[in-house]
């Protein structure tokens, strides 16, 4: 098959915004997920630029020494362009072949897999939006659960176990907040897919957290074996590009829906209706296709795995970063994990938005804060955002100074769950934080659902 240029990344394109739209335009904003927790998103509607006020970060010492500047080509192989004579299974077959970016290094994946022909436990971890999540498949027929059956049948004497740390409408900076919670908080994945190419914008926090959350499941003590899916709209979105640099800097598999499907489009083979029901989510035969793809780069790892007698010494990690791995070891504390000193005006909470069921609501007019005490070198606030004025700001005081105000009103807001950065100091030690609602006009609700803290 011919070779083509399927991927080129400059330095500058990344730089100056990160992913890409329709039409190969640029955007520093991702339109999100649909839908949450029943609730819906508004069509064409959003993510907000998640950015912190720029007085939120105090000078280290020293400058980083963690950092590299961003590769500035990578050239992946696809199929020549689809023909229109191709069957139905010749069709399927293109697209699998397509959607494999890189096999990546396979040391991580071949461990995990000679566990599995021996019969151990392995766990297989999914993290991402409501893709993941499984929006209009169901918890049954989403291509993580689909997955985790077929890895199920090529194992049948191993014990393959499932989680699902999808998320409707949420991206990579709340991801990287919630994981150690949502994702390894009971057993610690062997295998862990990342999925948020079409939640993220383009501006640098959103890079930052996404290389954080991939280190930070890189690092894990059992060396689970990490990949990348990206996804796409059907207007082109995806952040696949700002995405790929990460991964080829730590030599992940890639597996593209994007280099897949959009082929099939463009030769007029194929509609984006025949993949999904509305702008975003796979239907049903779209999420079985996805499946398809994570299959082929399991089939193709274990016919490497199956020419070796053990198992191989696993690749040692790059010491630098692309962006930053700064909120690797970001944790989410919930209100029963804070030393609460004092509250007013908020209302203690067992529900908040989606899967945080441990906060604080506001309902007024009149004004309120929490104070508490927590351990941190750097702090993000994770509350519920909307695009209304209703919605009110949160003054965050830490150590009695005012280090930045933080919206919950947004434009790209429609009830989601969100985590901003609030404020980097120094070093790691104790402080005292104050979350006031700040005097505004039309402000009468806030959901605090807790703080992200990096130690």
């Amino acid at each position: 098959m011919k070779k083509i240029l399927a991927l080129l990344l400059t330095a500058s394109l990344l730089l100056a915004s990160g992913c890409s739209g329709n039409g190969g335009s640029d955007t520093d904003t991702a339109p999100a997920d649909n839908t949450a927790a029943g609730t819906e998103k508004p069509e064409g509607a959003e993510n907000s630029e998640n950015t912190a006020e720029a007085n939120n970060t105090e000078a280290p010492d020293n400058e980083p020494e963690n950092t590299v500047p961003p590769v500035t080509s990578i050239e992946y192989t696809t199929a020549e362009p689809p023909s229109t004579g191709l069957s139905e299974e010749e069709q399927r077959e293109y697209m699998i072949n397509n959607s494999l970016m890189t096999l990546g290094d396979t040391s991580r994946m071949i461990n995990v897999m000679k566990k599995a022909e021996a019969g151990e436990e392995i766990t297989v971890g999914f993290i991402g939006g409501s893709i993941t999540e499984g929006i209009s498949a169901g918890d049954s027929l989403c291509y993580a659960k689909l997955t985790h059956n077929a890895l199920s049948e090529m194992f049948p004497n191993a014990t393959v176990n499932y989680v699902n740390a999808g998320l409707s409408g949420t991206p990579s900076v709340l991801g990287v907040v919630r994981a150690e919670r949502d994702l390894f908080a009971g057993k610690q994945p062997d295998i862990i897919f990342i999925e948020y190419a079409v939640n993220d914008g383009g501006d640098q926090q959103y890079k930052d957290c996404y290389e954080s959350l991939v280190k930070k499941c890189l690092d894990k003590e059992n060396r689970p074996a990490v990949a990348l899916l990206f996804t796409v709209l059907k207007n082109r979105y995806s952040c696949q590009p700002q995405m790929a640099v990460v991964g080829e800097h730590y030599g992940l598999p890639m597996i593209s829906v994007g280099n897949a499907i959009n082929p099939m489009f463009d030769a007029g083979i194929m509609s984006w209706e025949t993949y999904s029901d509305d702008e975003s989510h796979p239907n049903i035969w779209g999420h079985e296709l996805v499946k398809d793809f994570l299959m082929n780069y399991f089939t193709k790892v274990k016919e490497e795995a199956d020419g070796m007698d053990s198992a191989p010494e696993i690749t040692p990690l790059p010491t630098a970063a692309v962006y930053t791995t700064e909120y690797s070891g970001m944790e989410l504390l919930e209100r029963d994990q804070l030393n609460v000193i004092d509250f007013e005006g908020f209302t203690e909470t067992n529900k908040v938005i989606a899967t945080f069921n441990n906060g604080w609501m506001y309902r007024n007019k009149t004004g309120a804060s929490v104070t508490f005490t927590a351990e941190f070198k750097t702090l993000f606030l994770v509350f519920n955002c909307n695009n209304s004025e209703s919605y009110a700001d949160a003054e965050v005081y830490i150590d009695g100074e005012l280090v930045n105000t933080v919206p919950s009103n947004k434009p790209g807001g429609w009830g989601n769950p969100e985590a901003d950065h609030v404020w980097t100091g120094s070093e790691c030690k104790e402080h005292t934080v104050e979350v006031k609602i700040a005097p505004t006009d039309g402000g009468m609700y806030y959901g605090l659902i807790g703080i992200g803290v990096v130690k």
